[in-house]
């Protein structure tokens, strides 16, 4: 009779095995679902019109996405022309100069959580900020890439409350929003 388990420690084996098992899988499935994000991002369109961004918000992002330089549109070549901005111009000073460690983790949650709701399975680790544009009322303007993402080689723009913004591949400059 060596060897063999009684009844009652058969069942509490099973018990054990069973709740052990259980909570592996539990543990397997939550870590398939990325944390909430603590945001979520707009266009610049967007976060104008819902009064988020003022004018001279938009004016100051364009100013540093293009490097000083603004594009106005030649109505007689009919195409776009850089210009330096305005003599005595000063956009609005990027502040803080540099984000803190927390809200980026934040930024890169979100766009974890975006694009796997989408269906792909992209991590922290695979986002970064490429561009940071400064803080304006409580919204931040940023440019992502997302490792292993094929952003296309295009001439794209748009245009915001009569301020343009080019880009030389379909990605734009996004609006990081802390929910309320």
């Amino acid at each position: 009779m060596r060897g063999l388990i009684r009844a009652p420690e058969r069942l509490k084996v099973s018990i054990t095995a069973g709740a052990v098992v259980l909570a592996m899988a539990l543990s397997l499935f939550s870590a398939c679902e990325p944390p909430e994000s603590q945001g979520a991002f707009y266009s610049l369109q967007e976060a104008y019109d819902n009064g988020w961004l003022t004018q001279e918000d938009l004016r100051s992002i364009a100013y540093y996405h293009h490097g000083g330089k603004k594009a106005v549109k030649d109505n007689l070549e009919h195409k776009l022309v850089w210009m330096d901005e305005e003599e005595g111009y000063t956009p609005i000073p990027i502040t803080p100069e540099v984000l803190d460690a927390e809200t980026e983790k934040q930024i890169k949650q979100t766009r974890v959580n975006e694009r796997h709701d989408e269906g792909n399975k992209s991590k922290a680790k695979d986002i970064s900020i490429v561009e940071y544009y400064g803080v304006y009322n409580g919204c931040i303007a940023v440019m992502l890439t997302e490792r292993g993402y094929r952003y296309e080689r295009i001439l794209n723009g748009n245009i915001v409350n009569d301020i343009r913004f080019l880009y030389g591949t379909v990605n734009q400059i996004l609006i990081w929003k802390e929910k309320s």
